[in-house]
């Protein structure tokens, strides 16, 4: 038979057994982030699950009888009744003040919400009412320089009189949303490297490509400018604050910027695979500069087996003419045409570029 502990050493073993046991349900239970109360519930079971086996193994008492029974039963119930009693006194109690006190904290809580709120509410009012009076500061300057303009209908109708142009509408859109800011057109603008110079953008993006960068400022980036780009200096909030008429205003008057003195860095496309395909795109005006909307535009390499497109103008005389090309197509000639003018460019690009877009800007002006 194999020998057994003494009643001593079992007692030691199985109260480590019992803290050990009691001290893990204590870690766990804050892992899984449980209330104090619970963590001290569980060692305490875990103790007195421990004093069960213990109690199992002590030396069996001499039976009692007469009225040394009934005292030792009384005496044990006693016992077991204030175990019970102390240690449900020691647990944490309801007690309605702390409980109101709890309530009282929540109220408080959501009520200096509330006075916040109200308080950023109430500022909100005052600058609405500075506002109205800067308006009126200004209405009032206006009807001095224009004294026949005098509400906000008399000045539609007059602008009504002689209808703001596209690339005009863009160019106001462009001082609206404070672009100068950060770019440069005609040697005004930002004094800080924050975006490139923009004189000559027509020449380098299509209105389509100007348009995407503006709503997701990522679509592609200018040469030179990568840690502007990698640190989000062009903010994209426009796809959120600007209404597609001015998008497509501001766009129009973007695209009419080609001066090619000026040194505007090339775009580098992020979002877009430039390997396949060229596109033509331009302006057809008369002689006065005078747009020529709903004119044919024809693109057609001048190779064996590649394949032309066309496109019709808009109201402000922009086409955009997209051609199956591919990296062996490089040097092929091109002939542009529309309302019987002609020109010849050349698909110049290198192949081996994976970044900068396969593309050429025509302009044809009718009666030349």
């Amino acid at each position: 038979m194999a020998h057994q502990p003494s009643f001593g050493k079992s007692v030691i073993i199985k109260s480590v057994a019992g803290v050990i046991v009691g001290g893990t349900l204590v870690g766990v239970g804050k892992a899984l982030e449980f209330p104090p109360v619970f963590l001290a519930m569980f060692f305490t079971y875990a103790v007195l699950g421990s004093l069960v086996f213990i109690l199992l193994d002590a030396p069996p008492l001499k039976p009692l009888s007469g009225i040394k029974a009934v005292t030792a039963l009384v005496l044990f119930y006693l016992v077991l009744s204030g175990v019970y009693i102390g240690g449900a006194s020691l647990w944490p109690q309801y007690d309605p003040k702390d409980e109101k006190g709890k309530i009282d904290k929540l109220l408080k809580r959501r009520l200096d919400s509330a006075l916040r709120q109200r308080t950023q509410v109430d500022e909100q009012l005052k600058r609405v009412k500075a506002l109205e009076t800067k308006v009126q500061a200004l209405t009032s300057r206006l009807n001095k320089v224009v004294p026949d303009i005098t509400t906000p209908a008399d000045l539609t109708v007059a602008r009504a009189a002689k209808p703001m142009t596209l690339v005009e509408r863009g160019k106001e859109v462009y001082d609206l949303y404070e672009c100068y800011n950060c770019h440069k057109i005609g040697g005004k603008g930002s004094v800080k490297k924050r975006g490139p110079v923009l004189d000559n953008i027509g020449n380098l993006l299509t209105i389509s490509d100007i348009k995407k960068k503006i709503f997701d400022p990522n679509y592609l980036y200018a040469e030179g400018f990568e840690k502007e780009h990698k640190k989000g200096r062009m903010p994209d909030k426009y796809k959120d604050i600007m209404y597609d008429e001015e998008l497509d205003a501001l766009a129009a008057y973007l695209s009419t910027l080609k001066n090619p003195a000026v040194p505007t860095p090339k775009p580098v496309f992020v979002k877009t695979k430039v390997e396949h395909g060229f596109t033509v795109y331009g302006y057809v005006t008369d002689l006065t500069g005078k747009p020529l909307p709903a004119v044919e535009v024809k693109a057609k390499p001048m190779k064996k087996h590649r394949h032309g497109g066309s496109a019709k103008t808009n109201q402000e005389g922009y086409y955009e003419i997209f051609l199956h090309m591919h990296n062996e197509d490089a040097g092929t000639k091109i002939m542009v045409s529309g309302k019987g003018v002609q020109k010849e460019i050349v698909a110049d690009y290198n192949p081996d570029d994976k970044v900068t877009r396969r593309q050429a800007t025509v302009d044809l002006v009718v009666g030349s």
